[in-house]
């Protein structure tokens, strides 16, 4: 396929050792750890409600974060997640038998497979999940679809380039390389004569800095170390990879040799908001679609990540985003102090000059 070797190709379908490549690495990671700081809401006509276990603590034995964070993981590397419903509300619905999910489960995506109706007109083809072994009725499965087949099977060319690369320059670390070359000029000497000519030679250079040669020229090799560690083209797929998850280049460090703008504080709002709406908000927006679907919870509900939030992570902007709304009414001052991270107001006296 496109001239990749076969080998490589079965390697790209391990996560596990896609992972195993920094830059992957490091888009997942910052993916995955921007939703996790995120809260969700839950809302109806423009009134918050309480979010429930399913948007704080769905499963048991885990917590939102890392619930949250495996799902997008999933979706990331897969293009679809799921969770198995564990209890319902009771609220029963013609739709949903047992009422909306209140607890569920991430359960690991290989392990799950949607058995399709052949009839294309029927109101859903799903007929049934099967679990394992087991047969599960759709209304206990809360499937997530990221919209693409998952980076380990659109970018498997990416990632078995990127990790050549990472074998040949480990290779190279890890042999030793002469840093000069004898070359015989007089009659031919056998193997054990050459071996014995070169350690005499060495241990000469180490004991007293002078060899004496005859027959024999010496010439010093100039090695650079960026050929032999592969820097450019390291670098290159390190780049090719950021693209595979829509990162920006400069926050995964991925180009050094220069093909990506400096991190700089004054363009630190632009990135951080090109990583939520490009690398980010198409798997928010997967995860808010199901949440928010007819299948777990009421009619005339939504479910949405306050993604506001990230903005904390430059002050700046974040202090000018709440107060313009606070300005606007949009907000109250109690309100803005908490998306600035900032407790109740201090009854201390705050007079400047007083401890």
């Amino acid at each position: 396929m496109f001239g990749v070797d076969p080998a490589l190709l079965g390697w790209a379908s391990s996560r596990d050792q896609a992972m195993s490549l920094p830059t992957a690495a490091n888009c997942r990671n910052l993916i995955c750890g921007t939703v996790a700081q995120l809260d969700v809401q839950r809302s109806r006509a423009g009134e918050v409600l309480p979010s429930g276990a399913l948007l704080t603590r769905p499963d048991p034995d885990a917590t939102w974060p890392e619930t949250i964070a495996e799902t997008v993981d999933d979706l990331i590397w897969y293009g679809r997640a799921y969770w198995l419903v564990l209890a319902f509300d009771g609220q029963a619905t013609a739709q949903l038998p047992r009422g909306y999910p209140v607890r569920a489960r991430r359960l690991p995506p290989e392990s799950v497979e949607p058995k399709l109706s052949d009839d294309y007109a029927a109101y859903s083809r799903i007929e049934h999940y099967t679990v394992g072994a087991e047969k599960v009725e759709p209304y206990y499965v809360l499937a997530f679809d990221a919209g693409h087949e998952g980076v380990l099977r659109y970018g498997s060319r990416a990632l078995s380039a990127a990790y050549a690369l990472e074998v040949a320059a480990r290779r190279l670390a890890d042999v030793e390389l002469p840093a000069g070359v004898l070359e015989n000029q007089g009659h031919e000497m056998s193997q054990v004569d050459a071996e014995l000519l070169v350690a005499g030679f060495q241990e000469a250079r180490r004991t007293s800095g002078v060899a004496f040669l005859q027959g024999v020229k010496y010439s010093r090799e100039s090695l650079d170390p960026a050929d032999l560690q592969l820097i450019d083209a390291r670098a290159l797929a390190a780049t090719d990879i950021c693209r595979l998850f829509n990162m920006p280049v400069q926050l995964a460090a991925a180009s050094p040799s220069g093909n990506a703008s400096a991190q700089l504080y004054a363009n630190l709002t632009t990135t951080l908001a090109q990583l939520l709406t490009t690398a980010v908000g198409p798997y928010l927006r997967a995860i808010e679609a199901v949440l928010g679907s007819p299948q777990a919870c009421p009619n005339g509900q939504t479910v949405a990540f306050n993604a506001g939030q990230w903005l904390r992570a430059d002050p700046a902007s974040a202090a000018d985003y709440a107060t313009g709304l606070l300005a606007a009414g949009i907000i109250d001052a109690a309100e803005a102090r908490g998306f600035l991270g900032l407790g109740p107001t201090s009854a201390g006296d705050l007079t400047p000059g007083k401890v």
